[in-house]
């Protein structure tokens, strides 16, 4: 686990991945290292997307203070399109989605939430093509801007994944400064999360609880990013 700690510590890491230039009629087939696989397509303004991975483990066995995985899109410029959480069957994991990317890599990243804008030094799979007709080069990018350590892990037995990624976003929220640097976008995380808890206490079902940790994980996300940007 010692190197796994060690990613999470990192200010800044380079990666290599392969951007692809999508054709305006075929679908693309992509190879995602270590064992995934992508499809790729582009439908007029927007490119589809979909990854089958057949053996994951759970972001956990990263980093404890990591419980998600999430999905990028990289142009060749190194900008970043969250695309969202990767949909976990047991040890499979699937996903589709689209980007605006006509050129782009993907990257999949253990996450303390799906809401984070900056992929941490966690990376599962990447974009890595064999060579094929495709248009394609590789590019270096930086993952590991944030310092997750300090996130304290919260058990997960019997809790629903999304109840872990609130907690987890508001604690990021707290060691950013937010509740000094981002007063009102704070107080609502505050809000959010305490209703969460309540709600959670009362035995709340499930499609009740998953809104309100959404709004916490979504307050949080921007007290981050406003107390960051003041810094």
């Amino acid at each position: 686990m010692l190197s796994v700690s060690l990613l999470l510590v990192l200010a800044v890491n380079a990666v290599d991945l392969d951007i692809v230039s999508l054709p305006l009629t075929n679908d693309v087939k992509v190879v995602l290292t270590p064992a995934g696989r992508g499809q790729l397509k582009r439908d007029g303004n927007v490119s589809q997307i979909r990854i089958d991975i057949d053996r994951i483990r759970p972001a956990t066995t990263l980093a404890p203070a990591l419980s998600t995985y999430v999905v990028w899109a990289v142009s060749p410029e190194g900008i970043f399109d969250n695309l969202g959480e990767l949909q976990m069957n047991g040890t499979k994991g699937q996903f589709n989605a689209t980007t605006r990317f006509p050129q782009f890599g993907l990257l999949i990243t253990a996450e303390p939430h799906y809401m984070v804008d900056r992929p941490s030094s966690a990376v599962a799979y990447r974009t890595q093509i064999p060579k094929t007709d495709v248009r394609r080069k590789s590019v270096s990018i930086e993952v590991g801007a944030y310092d997750y350590s300090a996130i304290v892990p919260t058990t997960s037995v019997g809790v629903q994944g999304w109840v872990v990624q609130a907690r987890a976003a508001f604690q990021i929220a707290k060691t950013a400064g937010a509740d000094r640097l981002a007063p009102e976008e704070f107080r609502n995380a505050q809000v959010a999360i305490g209703s969460l808890e309540e709600l959670i206490t009362r035995s709340a079902p499930p499609d009740i609880l998953w809104p309100t940790a959404n709004e916490a994980i979504g307050w949080s996300q921007r007290a981050a990013m406003a107390a960051r940007a003041k810094k």
